[in-house]
């Protein structure tokens, strides 16, 4: 019998630009949920726009769902959230089905979302 590898989740968060990146490798549910939800909650705080990069999560649950959709409720008080989910990846299917990408500004990667928070030129 094979095993399966289970690669623990771990968020990691930087400061690009005035934009804030929380990047989500490995499996994320109920066990990461909070620590995203923390470094979430604290990033919003400090303020700037927040980039949530799956780029590198193998596995998210209906607990990191849930975390993203209060991301799009919390837009409506301010604060600007986008998400990255490169092209092909079940976490986008996922994100369609539910409608949070509907409420969320996918992108194919990391750069082209910190690039979307840019002033537009006058």
């Amino acid at each position: 019998m094979m095993a399966l590898a289970y690669r623990e989740g771990s968020i990691f968060v930087e400061c690009r630009h005035g934009i804030w990146v929380l990047s989500l490798r490995g499996e994320h549910d109920l066990s990461t949920e909070p620590s995203l939800s923390e470094q979430l909650g604290r990033v919003s705080a400090v303020g700037g726009p927040v980039v949530i990069d799956l780029t590198d999560a193998d596995f998210i649950d209906s607990s990191i769902l849930r975390v993203l959709a209060n991301a799009a409720v919390e837009q409506s008080a301010g604060l600007k959230v986008a998400v990255v989910i490169p092209p092909g990846r079940d976490a986008m299917r996922i994100l369609r089905i539910t409608g949070i990408a509907a409420l969320l500004r996918p992108y194919d990667t990391c750069e082209a979302a910190i690039a979307s928070f840019a002033p537009a030129a006058t």
